[in-house]
């Protein structure tokens, strides 16, 4: 009876062993972070035709500067906290292994966090060179960076996460890759392509900035409106966004208008800090027109905000709004008629979105909301909060 027991015990044992090891195959080894997809990030072959664009918007191909040396590419943006974490440990690498012909690029990419800080996402290529400037300077680094493309080729080709990490051989195969930033991992791969550095410069560089951990509010107010659990980010398109939109728009859905084509639909209007946009309350305030197609209802369909504290301010205008009937991939149009303020100009504008009932899919979330829980927004493809 005994013998019979350490049998079967061994054979449970080794079952457990061999389905852990299947799971591991089918995910390989590299880390994953909550941005990156199921299958995990790039990590071995020849780094793929890529175009980014360098940070005044000429256009760079990826395999070229691989040319000559080793390459890093590290994924960032100025809504994703641990990408804020490890670019210290990141510039401490560059100045040690640079020397060594080792050559580093950030690239960014679209947002992680939408909202945090006050930052949304570009819509287009200049607004994205923006964003890099303004992280420069956030974040204090001295790595150059690069900019993904606005359809996030880079992004989605390297299967990249907002902390990922790649490690380019001079003949353009990736060595080593990792969709979560490990600086002893990172460290030891470099050391094992091009020899040990002469020393190891300390990320408490007194040099580097030190960002505020920034928290969103969820809650309602004059001007906001609490969001419950499990909106989605949907997938929203400016429809002329080559023009300058110094408001831009965010839409979530809960689940039943995702799934059903009835419940609610969030909507938020937000000063774009990177063109140092502003309501000023001393003009008309805000208002917006939502058309749906025949048959289905929203309600409200138009609506105007209500004016901020103080003559002028930076917070949301947001809005809750009920929709039924609405098919699946429905889309919807937008008109957003306001005020566009910076310390220059104070004018009025009308600027149009085109809102479609589908979760947009760039791995982001809402992030670290207070009063009122999170909301836990999340586009399709984003795993986990917290990063």
């Amino acid at each position: 009876m005994q013998h019979r027991l350490v049998s079967l015990l061994c054979l449970v044992i080794m079952a457990s062993s061999a389905t852990a090891q299947q799971r591991e195959g089918r995910r390989g080894p590299q880390q994953r972070g909550g941005s990156v997809s199921a299958e995990g990030v790039l990590d071995s072959g020849r780094l793929p035709d890529l175009q980014a664009f360098s940070d005044d918007g000429e256009p760079v191909d990826l395999r070229a500067l691989a040319t000559g040396g080793y390459l890093v590419l590290k994924s960032g943006c100025l809504t994703c906290p641990k990408f804020h974490a490890s670019s210290r440990e990141v510039e401490a690498a560059a100045v040690d292994y640079a020397p060594m012909g080792v050559t580093f690029y950030y690239f960014y990419k679209s947002l992680r966090h939408p909202e945090l800080g006050g930052f949304v996402e570009a819509q287009n290529l200049e607004e994205r060179l923006l964003h890099i400037a303004e992280a420069r300077v956030k974040l204090g680094t001295r790595v150059p960076w690069i900019a993904d493309s606005m359809d996030d080729s880079v992004r989605i080709g390297l299967r990249s996460g907002s902390n990922s990490v790649y490690l380019i051989s001079p003949e353009g195969e990736i060595v080593y890759a990792a969709g979560e930033y490990d600086a002893e991992a990172f460290r030891k791969a470099l050391t094992k392509a091009v020899g040990e550095p002469e020393q190891r410069t300390s990320v408490q560089d007194p040099d580097l900035p030190r960002l505020e951990r920034n928290r969103q509010i969820n809650e309602t107010t004059d001007v906001r409106v609490e969001r419950p659990l499990g909106m989605t980010i949907l997938e929203i398109e400016p429809v002329s966004p080559e023009d300058t939109y110094y408001v831009k728009l965010r839409a979530e859905a809960d689940r039943e208008l995702l799934r059903s084509g009835a419940g609610k639909l969030f909507i938020g209007f937000y000063p774009d800090p990177i063109h140092g946009s502003k309501w000023n309350n001393l003009t008309p305030p805000m208002k917006y027109v939502l058309s749906a197609p025949d048959g289905s209802t929203v309600t409200p369909a138009e609506a105007v905000a209500h004016q901020g504290e103080g003559d002028t301010d930076t917070e949301p205008r947001q809005f809750m709004i009920d929709v039924s009937d609405l098919e699946p991939g429905a889309t919807m149009r937008l008109a957003l008629h306001y005020y566009g303020c910076t310390e220059e100009f104070c004018k009025p504008f009308t600027h149009e979105y085109l809102i479609r009932l589908i979760a947009e899919d760039r791995a982001a979330s809402t992030f670290g909301f207070r009063g009122g829980g999170r909301s836990g927004s999340r586009s399709r493809g984003e795993r986990q909060r917290g990063d």
